[in-house]
């Protein structure tokens, strides 16, 4: 008896290896009867995806640089498909000239992007206000402390336009006084601490250190979060800036399966 009682015991753990799911086809390979798993080469469009922000400012300085095919290297790194740009069927539009001009003059090497330099935000999140959905923008600036180290912070708010005045307790305000710096990689992931601290917190301050960016917009949407009529859902838009000789460029993340994917040229700006 107490035989079959240790097999009925330790029968279900012996089967376990055949419930472990195997890897995706397209990612490994495992021979028929093997428990040998490999991995197969990547597919060919990832080895052309701009997957970091960093990668974009090498590969944009470097095709600055070069002698030779500068300038197609960089109309690879604007979004091939962009309505403005030319195009089987697409009309002439003023962007593509400028277009023309900003690679022209990146490609003669009058144009670099300083691995260290001003680098802007606007992160489009979705909230929920007293349970009907909105955006709230948030504009962030990317400093650097005296040490070296860099974070990012709210600079302005663009309130969503339902938005009603609230009034909160004031006893409320007290932890919200304690400063929070996010990551200087933060962009990588969609701003998905900031989004966490807005929940966390309930509330902007930790994330805004500059009085001066407090304005009525600010404090509308810093009541609302405090009261819990305004609660943060998902990043729905998340834009970066960067500046390259006298434009601004906005970058946004682009996924799908091509090499003309992950961080590219949205739109340029000429001062």
């Amino acid at each position: 008896m107490t035989k079959l009682w240790l097999i009925a015991l330790f029968a279900p753990f012996s089967n376990l290896h055949a419930q472990v799911a195997s890897p995706p086809s397209d990612t490994t390979r495992q021979a028929a009867g093997s428990n040998h798993v490999s991995k197969t080469a990547p597919e060919s469009f990832m080895t052309g995806q701009i997957k970091h922000l960093g990668d974009f400012i090498e590969r944009f300085n470097n095709a600055a640089k070069a002698e030779n095919e500068g300038e197609a290297a960089l109309r690879a790194l604007f979004n091939e498909d962009d309505p403005r740009l030319p195009g089987h069927g697409r009309p002439q539009h003023p962007y593509a000239s400028q277009v023309d001009a900003f690679v022209q003059s990146a490609n003669a090497g009058k144009i670099m992007i300083p691995k260290r330099g001003n680098m802007r935000a606007v992160v489009g999140i979705k909230v929920s206000y007293n349970g009907v959905q909105d955006t709230l923008k948030l504009h962030l600036r990317k400093d650097y402390t005296a040490d070296s180290a860099a974070y990012w912070h709210i600079t302005k708010v663009t309130a969503p336009t339902r938005l009603g005045d609230e009034k909160v307790n004031g006893q409320k305000e007290q932890p919200t006084a304690k400063q929070v710096m996010l990551p200087p990689n933060t962009h990588e992931v969609s701003f998905l601490p900031l989004l966490r601290g807005l929940n966390d917190y309930q509330s902007l301050a930790p994330f805004t250190h500059c009085p001066e960016c407090r304005d009525s917009a600010w404090q509308k949407v810093e009541n609302a979060l405090q009261s819990g009529h305004l609660t943060a859902e998902t990043v729905v838009l998340n834009r970066i800036y960067l500046t390259a000789g006298n434009w601004d460029i906005e970058l946004s993340e682009f996924i799908r399966e091509k090499e003309n994917s992950g961080w590219l040229i949205s739109d340029l700006i000429e001062k």
